[in-house]
């Protein structure tokens, strides 16, 4: 078992009834959020929220408020958590262009719900209020001449108006007097910190699922067997094709038929996911350095015409497994029942899997002076390393894409 954080504050409608809550990620009971990378916090806590406590547990039947980051929406992630009761809020300092708000709008006609948190009146939040349900003010920076002076342009958008960080009695009479439609702050209540005992993955039995995963002939018994001989990942399958998003007429109560209806690749990047997030938030920057060269390591063995291209992505997602279990990496490898080509490949650089991570890693490091080219052109092995930074989200986004 491992124990899963929130901090939960609540927001107040005019009668001052809860409407819903905002959610802020908490590491090991900590009093303030502590994390390195916003992008693996929202993760966390979405898929936490989602997929093994249950939003009943932690809101009830009110709203759940959850941050996210650019890299998150923009990615794809955003995409696969369509639940009604989750309403996404939108940072302040994030970067405004073309790709974040095509991805918005789209999310948008599907039913899913923003809040622009922070607001300031510039042209880059301005452009963002076609896609906002919310608009939340922060009272304690705002000058109140300026407040005043958003509130009727903003009702003129006819978008609901939240005052949040209200700490006296005074900003709340102020709010109430501009009929603000929704309250939040310390005045109300101070963000609570909630625990919840979850199940924690074995991460060999992870691993060894992923690897199998990537074998062109896995068949779905041979998955379903695989999930069957761990409870917890038995456990939070079940958990999420039971979950709302899913809105099944009845419970699924076994492994065999999960795995049915979710399919290989769908579990494939459900069992990525699971693994990637059980990663110490201290090192999350080996998520992102595992992806990249998974999807690096793919494209060169695609430009290489290797047959089973995705057995590339194998070598290069499992190049980080010591780092991330601090672990030597032969001791690693010897618990997973990989093909030997690919041992070779992680510990050796043999074989031609072996020299496409070799070309990767020296791309990685800048290291030119150890750069195999691998008979390509120098173009080639550019366009897949910009290719890999550019979709190594993506890799992660799978979940629920057919």
């Amino acid at each position: 078992m491992k124990d899963i954080y929130f901090a939960r504050q609540p927001i107040y409608n005019r009668d001052f009834q809860v409407e819903g809550y905002e959610l802020f990620y908490r590491q090991a009971g900590a009093d303030s959020a502590q994390f390195l990378d916003a992008e693996i916090a929202t993760t966390q806590v979405v898929l936490d929220t989602v997929t093994e406590v249950g939003l009943d547990q932690i809101v009830g039947p009110h709203r759940a408020f959850i941050n996210v980051a650019r890299d998150f929406i923009v990615g794809g992630s955003l995409a696969m958590f369509a639940l009604p009761q989750l309403v996404f809020e939108v940072a302040g300092n994030i970067v405004v262009d073309e790709p974040l708000l095509r991805v918005l709008r789209e999310l948008r006609q599907r039913r899913y719900h923003f809040v622009l948190d922070d607001y300031t009146d510039n042209e880059a939040y301005r452009a963002l209020l076609e896609i906002a349900d919310y608009v939340k003010i922060d009272m304690l920076v705002t000058p109140e001449a300026e407040v005043r002076r958003l509130v009727p342009l903003l009702r003129q958008r006819k978008i609901a108006l939240m005052a949040e960080r209200i700490e006296t009695q005074a900003i709340q009479e102020l709010c109430q007097s501009l009929e603000f439609d929704y309250f939040q702050g310390y005045h109300f209540s101070q963000p609570k910190l909630l625990k919840f005992r979850g199940v924690s993955a074995n991460q060999l039995a992870i691993l060894q699922l992923v690897s199998k995963l990537y074998n062109p002939d896995i068949d779905l018994k041979s998955i379903e067997a695989l999930i069957s001989q761990d409870v917890s990942l038995s456990y939070k399958l079940l958990r999420y094709i039971n979950s709302a998003y899913f809105n099944l007429p009845r419970s699924v109560d076994s492994i065999q038929r999960a795995v049915a209806l979710l399919g290989i690749k769908k579990i494939r990047s459900w069992a990525t996911l699971i693994s990637l997030s059980n990663i110490d938030d201290h090192r999350s920057d080996l998520i992102m350095i595992a992806l990249e060269r998974a999807k690096m390591c793919e494209l060169l063995a695609d430009a290489l015409g290797i047959k089973q291209k995705d057995t590339g992505f194998t070598v290069g997602l499992l190049s980080v497994l010591d780092a991330m279990t601090q672990t030597p990496l032969e001791q690693v490898l010897a618990a997973l029942p990989l093909d030997e080509e690919i041992n070779e490949a992680l510990l050796q650089h043999k074989g031609l899997l072996g020299r496409i991570l070799a070309c990767t890693l020296a791309y990685e490091r800048r290291d030119w002076d150890s750069l195999d080219t691998l008979g390509l052109d120098p173009s080639q092995i550019n366009d897949a390393y910009m290719t890999a930074l550019a979709e190594a989200y993506r890799a992660a986004c799978e979940l629920l894409k057919g």
